[in-house]
């Protein structure tokens, strides 16, 4: 064999070597003064990050019994009445044509709601409008025209017809 062939195969025992007696170095576990043990790996390029013992959870023998307290029984429905006086139901329109007032004298673009409490008697007719929100221009009052028109079926207390107030909402746009 020439020398130079004998050295390359020197070296490259040498390497083989080095390498196994780094990677049998990797696994070893180091022992601290504690019980725990630290593993180092072995990351090439990187510096090696100790990790941190994990703790050990030790379980009780016996298991803490926990009181549990029953839920209260829900309260009975009332119908919806926060009277709680059962049988309660809201008026029904029965009549209801839909306003069409004339929205030309609004601005182009311009859209939104009118909104209107309506008080209905124990005969189901209307006998009270306010508007809270409106459009103005007239759309308002015409509104207000078509709602005097409407019938309804009245609300009911133990089943015998009482006066109520409902709020009523309208949309409109002018393209």
């Amino acid at each position: 064999m020439s020398s130079l062939k004998m050295a390359s195969v020197v070296l490259h025992v040498v390497v083989v070597a080095a390498l196994l007696y780094k990677v049998q170095g990797v696994a070893k576990a180091h022992r601290a003064k504690s019980v725990a043990r630290v593993l180092v790996p072995y990351a090439p390029g990187h510096t090696a990050a100790a990790q941190p013992p994990k703790p050990k959870i030790i379980r009780p023998k016996v298991e803490p019994k926990i009181a549990l307290k029953e839920p209260e029984p829900p309260p009975p429905a009332s119908g919806g009445d926060p009277t709680g006086e059962a049988d309660v139901s809201v008026a029904m329109a029965n009549f209801y044509p839909a306003p069409k007032p004339d929205l030309s004298e609004l601005p182009h673009g311009t859209h939104g709601d009118i909104v209107v409490d309506v008080t209905i008697d124990e005969d189901g007719k209307v006998v009270y409008t306010h508007v809270d929100e409106g459009l103005g221009h007239g759309v308002d009052e015409a509104v207000l025209a078509v709602l005097q028109t409407w019938t309804f079926y009245p609300a009911t207390k133990a089943g015998k017809p009482v006066a109520s107030v409902q709020q009523l909402l309208f949309h409109f746009d002018r393209a």
